[in-house]
């Protein structure tokens, strides 16, 4: 099954227990709580794990009416306050395209990178003053035409279960190189990435440098997008900022038990850090504080324009 296939999966689940909802909301609402294929040209669905009062980095996947995923659109948001009477409009944003080569580490042939097809997500800076109920029109332009408009609803948290902007990230102790027999314990990379697990979380925040952390398993990733966000991202900002920035990987998972049986059990750092997929990016401050997050597919540039901006503020 491919990782699109498990994501309409998933959101097909998520799509009968709106079926079920509207038959006590009624069905004319301006904002369902999820497109269905059918309903329109297009099928967006949020990707964020969850989406909090103050600034977010949202991200959208498009899927058209023939299950194909829409890439390289151009794609304007309408965000509406859905917590008075009636809906009201609050602010459009143009979202950007940012694109992936999905695939993941085959350890089974020993480690070779496969390639698994193309992906892509749709990324806008969003901040909501408020919690509750907030909904989204989505516009799609592509192939020369605008497809049909697609509205639907979503939910907004007081606070996000990981750490937020301007939060003191969380000093873990994950194990590191002095801790284990072999970097294969605890990296899943081919080859493995030794100089990102030199060091623990806490002992870098500590230097007074910034930190870019990568919560990615390369090898076991259900999105398929842990490894390109470490070869396209990870890899080259280490290059580029050595010895100004420290940077870390973290297998979100204990490998051992992936590769027993592909249980995913967390890391005592997944718990610390409270995320709830992977992969994830974090820019630490100098000051130990979060300085920009990036969930999912992630691109070099937003990430180095948020590691800048925490260098320059040193």
């Amino acid at each position: 099954m491919t990782a699109l296939s498990r994501r309409l999966a998933g959101i097909a689940v998520v799509a009968l227990l709106a079926i079920a909802l509207s038959a006590c909301k009624g069905a004319g609402e301006e904002f369902p709580e999820v497109v269905l294929l059918g309903d329109g040209d297009i099928f967006p669905s949020i990707n964020n794990s969850s989406l909090s009062v103050g600034d977010n980095r949202l991200s959208i996947s498009i899927i058209d009416a023939d299950d194909a995923a829409v890439l390289g659109a151009d794609v304007r948001l309408r965000f509406y306050d859905l917590s008075g009477a009636k809906p009201a409009e609050t602010t459009q944003v143009q979202a950007r395209f940012v694109h992936a080569e999905l695939g993941f580490v085959d350890e089974q042939s020993g480690g070779a990178r496969e390639v698994t097809g193309e992906g892509g997500v749709y990324v806008a800076n969003v901040a909501f003053p408020h919690g509750g109920a907030w909904g989204v029109k989505v516009r799609v332009a592509t192939g020369g035409r605008t497809l049909k408009e697609a509205p639907f609803r979503f939910n907004v948290l007081e606070d996000s279960s990981e750490p937020s902007i301007g939060d003191l990230a969380p000093a873990s102790r994950q194990q590191i190189l002095a801790n284990v027999a072999d970097i294969e314990e605890i990296d899943s990379s081919s080859p493995p990435r030794s100089a990102m697990h030199d060091r623990t979380i806490a002992d870098a925040i500590a230097r007074g440098k910034p930190t870019v952390i990568a919560f990615a398993t390369p090898a076991y990733c259900r999105s398929r997008t842990c490894a390109p966000v470490m070869d396209t991202v990870m890899d080259p900002l280490a290059a580029e900022f050595v010895g100004r920035a420290t940077f870390i990987h973290v297998e979100p998972y204990i490998l051992r038990d992936l590769r027993n049986g592909f249980v995913q059990n967390p890391v005592p750092a997944v718990l610390e850090w409270r995320i709830q997929s992977e992969p994830w990016i974090f820019v630490v401050g100098a000051d130990g504080r979060i300085a920009a997050k990036f969930e999912g597919v992630a691109s070099l540039d937003e990430v180095r324009d948020a590691l800048a901006g925490a260098l320059a503020t040193r």
